[in-house]
């Protein structure tokens, strides 16, 4: 077996991290544009061959901070817990709330970095699939949360508990977008609110299972 805990190893990935995360404050501080393997070691205070030693180029960098923000995407998602209070629709209004305070706590430079890195691997057709994933690893954390949400209703939503989660993920992206454009105008807690009204109204009985389905 291979000794996990070799301490070179650890030091190797410990540099790596260091230089990822002075990747992603020089992206929140300045955007994509202006980060530069030159910028990222002048962020990091090391020699910008250091940069290079570790990373073929730019693109490999932003890549492994994309990477870095959807596994920061799962811690994220627990936040937004859904409540069981007996009201669907406050509930579903909770796990809104919960889900933008975690925004509006965080550095809007760094809400916005993660627009940039996304318009950036749309671009890069080498990269495209760092968008896909981007936006797959949204819904599967929406899903996470809205079909408990849904099985405790008792009722259903059309097109299932993977429908909402793609309708609640579109909706929150484009709330987050307007919100860090326009914060006084966009104002989230009325478009939330509204939208709880609307997914609540829009539920509909289980089918009742035939007795075929049963066996």
């Amino acid at each position: 077996m291979a000794n996990t805990r070799n301490p070179q190893r650890r030091a190797d990935q410990g540099r790596r991290d260091q230089l990822v995360g002075a990747a992603s404050r020089v992206i929140a501080r300045d955007g994509v544009a202006a980060t530069t393997t030159r910028n990222v070691a002048r962020e990091a205070g090391v020699p910008l061959g250091l940069v290079h030693y570790w990373f073929s180029g730019k693109e490999e960098l932003l890549e492994e901070v994309v990477g870095g923000l959807l596994e920061q995407l799962k811690s994220v998602a627990a936040t937004a817990y859904a409540q069981d209070t007996g009201d669907p629709e406050q509930d579903l209004l909770a796990s809104f709330r919960a889900a933008f305070e975690v925004v509006s706590q965080d550095d809007p430079g760094r809400q916005l970095a993660v627009y940039e890195l996304t318009t950036w691997a749309l671009r890069a057709p080498d990269q495209r699939e760092l968008a896909r994933r981007q936006y797959t690893a949204y819904r599967t954390s929406a899903y996470a949360v809205m079909a408990p949400w849904l099985a405790r209703t008792g009722r259903d939503f059309p097109g299932g508990a993977e429908a909402l989660a793609r309708f609640v993920v579109t909706l929150f992206d484009g709330v987050v977008l307007a919100w860090l454009a326009d914060p006084e105008g966009t104002r989230p807690d009325e478009v939330f609110t509204l939208a709880s009204q609307l997914i609540a109204g829009a539920l509909r009985p289980r089918p009742a299972e035939s007795p075929d389905s049963r066996q």
